[in-house]
């Protein structure tokens, strides 16, 4: 009786395993040898990544016996901790920090990203349900990134997070009361009841238009010459206040809160020839500038850095 007990135990032991197993493998096999296992991945060849899902690293014991989340466990990520999401964002705290993200992740299918999408976003359809090493392609070097990750309503969202998360990216916003249409819809609310119309969010989700300048997140600049290679005759415009004495050309001053000089700077370079990039010290003066000079008649490509400044730049440009 006694043995038929244990065997009982282990049997259950086993199919629960499993079970888990099959829950995080689409190719349905044991934890440390599917196809998808995280170990396999490149970024895990030294055995030194961990993987907070589960509380451990590639082939420690009990790696693969994680309990699996659903997204209302993870609402108080204070009672999961490192399981969940770095964040779980509703619509008010999304609206506050959209264009703040070093990147905006998209896991919508194909066609529904054909159908809208934003501007300054990643597509990544199938992440939900696939693991994250079918889309290094364009997600490697970004594991210590801050990431914003949504879908349609939520729930790939949550289920995409999971899968970053057991491949090493750390630091992983999910939003859950909706999504990207949601956002959309929220966003361009917002910014037609501002009477500082349009607001940054919307050029992020629109990019540059008649009344949007386009956005030049840092994250997306790796070095001078994505800067240089926007046009022909790139101008670097300061639109600080004139209290900043270090810059690259004195001439090159328009300061945002300044219309008038403002004006008279655009009376010195030409909409047909040349391409306009403003920037301050962190992105909020450089996006308010390059809207003034749209306002006031600019029609040639601007374009605003943003999340950086100056001495961003000067790095760069050294």
């Amino acid at each position: 009786m006694k043995t038929v007990l244990i065997l009982t135990s282990v049997l259950a032991l086993t199919k629960a395993v499993d079970q888990i197993c099959l829950k995080m493998s689409p190719c349905g096999a044991d934890c440390y040898t599917t196809c998808d296992n995280p170990c396999q991945c490149d970024l895990t060849a030294n055995d030194n990544v961990p993987f907070p899902i589960y509380g451990g690293k590639c082939q420690e014991p009990g790696f693969c016996e994680g309990t699996f989340l659903d997204l209302q466990d993870c609402i108080e990520p204070l009672q999961y901790g490192l399981t969940c999401p770095r964040k779980m964002l509703g619509m008010y705290e999304l609206l506050e920090s959209y264009t703040s993200y070093d990147f905006r992740i998209d896991v919508r299918s194909a066609p529904e990203w054909a159908e809208d999408h934003a501007n300054i976003s990643i597509p990544t359809p199938g992440l939900a349900f696939h693991p994250a090493k079918n889309y290094l392609d364009v997600l490697e070097g970004k594991e210590d990134a801050r990431i914003l990750v949504y879908c349609r309503s939520g729930g790939r969202a949550f289920e995409a997070s999971q899968n970053l998360l057991k491949y090493g990216f750390s630091n992983i916003h999910s939003f859950y009361q909706g999504g990207f249409p949601d956002i959309k819809r929220r966003v361009v609310e917002v910014s037609e009841s501002n009477e500082d119309h349009p607001i940054k969010a919307l050029c992020y989700i629109t990019g540059g238009s008649d009344i949007c300048p386009t956005p030049l997140p840092k994250s997306h600049v790796n070095s001078a010459e994505d800067i240089t290679s926007l046009g022909d005759n790139v101008v670097l415009v300061d639109v600080r206040p004139r209290s900043y004495k270090d810059t690259f050309d004195d001439d090159l001053r328009a300061p945002a809160n300044k219309k008038g000089q403002i004006k008279k700077f655009l009376k010195t370079v030409d909409e047909t020839e040349h391409t306009l990039v403003t920037f301050c010290e962190e992105g909020n003066f450089a996006f308010k500038g390059a809207k003034a000079m749209i306002e006031l008649g600019w029609g040639g490509p601007i374009y605003f850095f943003d999340n950086g400044g100056y001495n961003d730049l000067k790095k760069l440009f050294a």
